[in-house]
């Protein structure tokens, strides 16, 4: 009902009725009965099967409930000030109705009459009585509280727990038919419900997807790329992208990738061999320029990398300097730490193709007959296959089989290797990581071949959002589109913005990372992740410094800021300043921030000392020489209630709450402690 006014006046609705069921179909309400047990709640059954219990309290009588508090209605009549509110309401049965060609619960269960049933139980739900139409009675105790999931502003998953149940998909028998290598993933309609608890490892699983980039924040999460990588174990595409990006970094540092006046850091290996880095104008150190080539061979140089051992070349040095950015040993004692790493980590046969694609089989097959002799991995003939120079066909069937049964990508790789004797058949795989891959493509293919494989799988990973990628795109302009890319494959803004901050703005000029990291600011702010966000303000200022130690990004906005009570305006101002009421303000008080520079009032006084907030405590004796010292360091600080807005010497507070809860000013009555 509507009510209109000609004086111009707000015009609504007056009352607002819901239906009493949530169905779209015809409908009529059926019955309606009062609990006898529980006071307030009163269930109602429609016509389509639908039993809904709804409860209603009283609340206390609140003093401002007066005609002086109470809000004016603009259309007339009394104020409304009953206390009477619907506390909770939830569905004990679905409804049964027709969409379409479709029925829902339309199978003969459905409730067509309905009672109280006093009785006592033990979980304290009472129970109700139903009359089916096939003429079964059911007993059902009513819920708590409807099943139902939501997420947060703050991205937490909030779930109802009481009658919860978790649906899989289940495979199609089709799928045991299809041979292993062509097998695509396939479902049945329908699902497969699983009756789960608080502890069932498919609700874990649930609430970890949406809280794994919060929890990451609040562990630091930050630009420590083997912190990062230590974090994200189990995740290999992340593992690889920490792994890549601390590489870059380690090569960069101490101005380790300038040449001249050419700074070549954090460019991937497609940029290097093909020598575009992108903006060369924000790479320039002077004004006379270099030339990539000449800072490729000279970065050869100072960083004293070995000649090319490999396919016959007419770029020996960027295959060298591209090698490197992939992490390729360049001696046996750097190999052999590194193969020590993989043992270490259980990656046993990751170890042994290592040394085999390096060329060095005899380490290969030193570690293999230690790890056989004690009994850490089984002897299948692999030390056989490895010593000759070549295998029969007999030997050939035999690694193709051993092969297809195992499920180890690197033991596929050695095998697949041995099988041809050509690296190039591995490569075509992704049994191994695209560092060691592109390794390969480095020792192993030709000028032609070379680029054709740099391009293909640059591609291919900034088209599907592969991370790993990052190591041909370095951390340029293509970078920012894998990133994009992955964010819309992964929703893992955060990974996106930590990586390529590395690059921007000072190599990298691009508007779609600044809309990023705000955008993650926000998150951490719904997150409260306060401290966090200060960290990376911090450090991100840090690298985005230019060699001179000039910076590219403008400095943030104070995070926090005293402001006066009276006008809002900020109480910081430098000395000389001259407040509203024409009062020059000079020496310390001027720093003190205790009267506002605009309107000329004070500041809140301590509510335990009474003394103005922005000076310290002067009451007790010897504290002028303490301040002067800096030895008391709380008090020289204020704090705030955020309940109640109460201010306070910070040490007076820090006291006071250390053995009260309550709000010292008198009737108050705000728990300042607890918040």
């Amino acid at each position: 009902m509507t009510q209109s006014s000609s004086s111009g006046s707000n015009s609504g609705a007056v009352f607002n009725f819901s239906p009493a069921v949530d169905i779209h179909a015809p409908t009529t309400v059926w019955s309606l009965r009062y609990s006898g047990q529980c006071r307030g709640r009163l269930a109602i059954h429609s016509s389509t099967g639908e039993l809904r219990v709804v409860d209603m309290v009283e609340g206390c009588l609140s003093s401002t409930h007066s005609s002086e508090y109470a809000p004016v209605n603009p259309y007339g009549g009394t104020p409304w000030s009953t206390n009477r509110y619907i506390s909770r309401m939830r569905k004990v049965q679905q409804s049964s109705h027709q969409l379409g060609n479709v029925h829902i619960n339309d199978d003969g269960s459905r409730v067509i009459a309905f009672d109280w049933v006093s009785e006592e139980t033990a979980s304290g739900k009472q129970a109700m009585v139903a009359l089916r139409p096939n003429g079964r009675v059911q007993t059902f105790k009513v819920p708590s509280a409807d099943t139902y999931a939501e997420v947060t502003a703050c991205q937490d998953l909030n779930m109802v727990l009481e009658d919860l149940t978790v649906c899989e998909a289940r495979p199609s028998k089709a799928i045991s038919d299809i041979p292993q290598e062509r097998t695509s993933f396939s479902y049945e309609e329908g699902t497969a419900a699983v009756q789960c608890s608080r502890d069932s490892p498919l609700v874990g699983k649930l609430l970890a997807s949406s809280t794994t980039q919060r929890k990451r924040c609040r562990h630091g999460y930050l630009f420590d790329c083997h912190k990062n990588m230590q974090m994200v174990a189990g995740n290999w595409p992340l593992e690889r992208l920490w792994e890549i990006l601390g590489r870059f970094k380690e090569h960069a540092a101490d101005e380790g990738m300038v040449y001249d006046s050419l700074d070549m850091s954090y460019i991937g290996v497609s940029g290097l061999w093909s020598e575009k880095i992108g903006n060369k104008a924000r790479r320039q150190l002077s004004p006379s320029p270099t030339r990539v080539e000449k800072a490729i061979v000279g970065l050869n140089n100072r960083r004293e990398l070995p000649a090319f051992e490999g396919e016959r070349t007419s770029f020996p040095e960027h295959r060298q300097l591209c090698l490197a950015a992939c992490g390729w040993k360049f001696t046996i004692d750097a190999l052999e730490a590194e193969c020590q790493e993989m043992i270490d980590r259980g990656l046993y046969y990751q170890a042994i193709i290592q040394a085999v694609l390096h060329d060095y089989r005899h380490f290969a097959l030193n570690l293999l007959r230690t790890l056989i002799r004690s009994k850490t991995i089984p002897n299948i003939g692999l030390g056989a296959l490895l010593a000759s120079d070549g295998i029969n066909d007999e030997q050939r069937e035999m690694c193709l089989w051993m092969a297809a049964d195992t499920e180890d990508p690197a033991l596929k790789a050695l095998l697949t290797f041995l099988i041809t004797d050509d690296w190039r058949d591995v490569m075509k795989t992704n049994y191994l990581h695209l560092c060691d891959r592109v390794g390969l493509g480095l020792k192993y293919l030709n000028d032609t071949e070379l680029s054709g494989f740099i391009q293909t799988e640059t591609a291919r990973a900034v088209r599907n959002g592969d991370v790993e990628g990052v190591l041909l795109t370095g951390l340029g302009g293509e970078a920012m589109d894998l990133f994009q890319a992955y964010i819309t494959k992964t929703n893992d803004l955060q990974t996106a913005v930590l990586a390529t901050a590395f690059t921007n703005p000072l190599y990298v000029d691009d508007a779609r990372w600044e809309m990023w990291k705000e955008t993650y600011f926000m998150q951490m702010q719904s997150w409260r992740s306060f401290n966090e966000r200060t960290k990376f303000t911090v450090q991100y200022s840090r690298m985005a410094r230019w060699k001179d130690g000039s910076t590219w990004i403008e400095p943030p906005t104070r995070p926090v800021t005293l402001r006066c009570n009276h006008c809002k305006g900020s109480l910081a101002r430098r000395d000389g300043e001259t407040s509203g009421r024409g009062i020059k303000v000079t020496g310390p008080l001027a720093n003190a921030g205790t009267v506002c520079s605009s309107c000329g009032r004070h500041m809140p006084r301590c509510a335990l000392c009474q003394l103005w907030l922005g000076t310290p405590d002067l009451t007790k004796a010897g504290r002028i020489k303490d301040m002067s010292k800096l030895e008391d360091t709380m008090a020289k600080f204020i704090s705030f209630c955020v309940s109640c807005g109460h201010g306070f010497h910070a040490d007076h507070a820090k006291a006071w709450f250390g053995e009260h809860e309550m709000c010292p000013v008198p009737d108050c009555q705000c728990m300042c402690g607890l918040t």
